[in-house]
């Protein structure tokens, strides 16, 4: 059913990596052609629903599909498969009634929560329509959990892709239909994507479950252990793992919500106007937010697959396969997270402009860019940490990094000086902070040590070479596409600058003897024989 091999959690992570980027791509899609039809303030009425729509779905699901992949992993590992397949009944059961019971509070107290919050009133519709959607992606969580316990990346890569799918077409679709009748129901529009989204992606979890029934039942009737253990007892490990992980993950939503009621309201106090405001807002979390996002499918993609995989060798007490883990897994995050962010702050106003038609969302963009690192850094820390059972520390941290990014955001974005900026300042400052306390743990529970050549000298001394690259070729490229009154001169230009940059980075790593051939080897389709043709002309060991 899984894997042996000590890089079977790359495997894991290149394929919902792989998945995860189609996603994304999808996610930008629509993205881009909303903010075209409904703007900056049609986008903010959008985002204000999902500050609460994500607290709320966090409450009811988030704890249980991570503490379910460790539990899972956790037992196989000691050949108590009966009672890894009787854990996910439990939590499958857990997940149902908790989803229901979110899903209707957040229905019912829609207007009374935007009353409180100094909301937009025009957003109500967009949080009434989303609210269903909590109730099918906790059901889903328990399949995903369940699948990566088994450290079986696929099922779940795919109810990505078929989920963003749905969500994209939904989206675009009512938005077209309903943006004539003004963008608070445009909004609404786009907001039921999530709850057609979720229900695509758990009819091919339940196709693949009740295709591959039989197998998995076999399998996991195998071990040696007996399904005495009672229910209750079930529950209460699940949600001992589960309510640390889950409140962890309430601290990044209720951060959303800290920007919702904060960036607005002050911004009125720097001198806005409630649209300009909302507009402006917009734009950081519409725009500059999911850019600083997109990297980190990567990192999201490895935190996800860490967790089995570290579970499992922590419940064999292999302290060296740890140590691999953990230091691979951080390679990984440094070698992907530091070019974006450095790509993003140097090529921050042609790609708002390009891409969403937004060139203002590059003056916040600029100063979240940073934070692309810093949260890759995070989320890979807090899967290692859930992977060693230390659930409490990564959700302790990412407080500590909250209260700091809600005292900057407070504070600045409401100097006319700041504005905005503050906002993005707050958001790079609070993740670094949870991002630094995270590692400090990580070192201490694994046992790992930095690696400075691999870590850091490398990888900035490719960063220096790409971003030389970058600035040099922009202005040069410009010029000549220009001079020859080439159709598109800007957009081409832009994306020519970016694939020749990742592709400086990539042939400076590899020359620096830093690309590893176990890190291409795993990648989905093309990569074992990237891998080996790159070991074939000895550019990789």
């Amino acid at each position: 059913m899984k894997e042996k091999n000590k890089n079977s959690f790359i495997k894991g992570a290149a394929i919902l990596t792989a998945a995860g980027m189609a996603a994304r791509v999808m996610g930008f899609v629509y993205r881009v052609v909303l903010t075209r039809i409904i703007g900056a303030e049609g986008m903010g009425l959008y985002q204000m629903a999902y500050p609460i729509y994500t607290i709320l779905l966090v409450v009811s699901r988030s704890g249980i599909p991570i503490a379910l992949a460790k539990l899972i992993a956790d037992r196989i590992a000691s050949d108590k498969k009966k009672e890894a397949y009787k854990t996910f009944i439990v939590a499958r059961r857990m997940s149902f009634i908790i989803g229901l019971s979110v899903s209707l509070i957040m229905a019912i107290s829609a207007k009374p929560l935007i009353n409180l919050l100094s909301l937009d009133p025009r957003s109500y519709y967009a949080v009434l329509a989303i609210s269903p959607a909590i109730f099918v992606v906790s059901i889903m969580a328990a399949y995903r959990g369940f699948f990566q316990g088994l450290q079986d990346m696929v099922p779940t890569a795919l109810s990505q892709i078929i989920e963003q799918f749905v969500r994209m077409f939904t989206m675009i679709l009512l938005v077209v239909l309903l943006a004539p009748h003004g963008l608070e129901y445009a909004a609404a529009g786009a907001s039921f994507g999530a709850v057609t989204g979720a229900g695509g992606g758990l009819l091919i979890l339940l196709f693949i479950y009740h295709k591959r029934h039989e197998k998995i039942f076999s399998f996991l009737s195998t071990g040696k252990d007996s399904v005495e253990i009672k229910s209750m007892r079930i529950a209460k490990r699940i949600a001992s793992l589960g309510v640390p992980i889950t409140l962890g993950a309430l601290v990044l939503p209720l951060m959303s919500l800290v920007d919702l009621i904060f960036v607005p309201n002050r911004l009125q106090t720097a001198g806005y106007l409630v649209n300009e405001a909302t507009a402006l807002y917009g734009m950081f979390s519409a725009v500059a937010m999911p850019l600083v996002n997109f990297p980190t499918i990567i990192t999201v993609s490895l935190s996800a697959s860490l967790v089995p995989a570290i579970a499992e060798a922590f419940a064999k007490e292999r302290d060296e396969l740890i140590k691999h883990r953990v230091q691979t897994a951080l390679r990984l995050t440094i070698l992907v997270g530091l070019p974006a962010s450095v790509g993003l702050y140097l090529l921050a106003l042609p790609i708002t402009d390009i891409i969403f038609s937004e060139p203002g969302a590059a003056v916040p963009l600029r100063f979240v860019a940073w934070g692309v690192l810093f949260i890759a850094l995070q989320q890979t820390s807090t899967g290692i940490l859930n992977g060693v059972g230390k659930t409490a520390i990564p959700a302790r941290n990412l407080m500590i990094g909250a209260v700091f990014n809600a005292f900057i955001n407070y504070t600045l974005t409401a100097i006319p000086r700041f504005g905005i900026r503050g906002a993005a300042l707050g958001t790079t400052t609070g993740f670094a902070i949870a991002a630094f306390l995270n590692l400090y743990h990580v070192k201490k529970e694994s046992g790992f040590k930095i690696q400075v050549k691999a870590m850091i000298i490398k990888p900035l001394t490719a960063i220096i070479v790409m971003s030389v690259f970058v600035k040099a070729a922009y202005y040069f490229g410009l010029n000549i596409l220009t001079r020859y009154n080439i159709t598109y001169a800007y957009q081409i230009n832009t994306f020519l600058v970016i694939f020749f940059a990742s592709f400086i980075y990539f042939i400076t790593l590899l020359l620096l003897k830093e690309i590893k051939y176990n890190d291409l080897a795993v990648m989905p389709v093309f990569g074992k024989k990237l891998a080996d043709f790159l070991r074939k002309i000895a550019l990789i060991d």
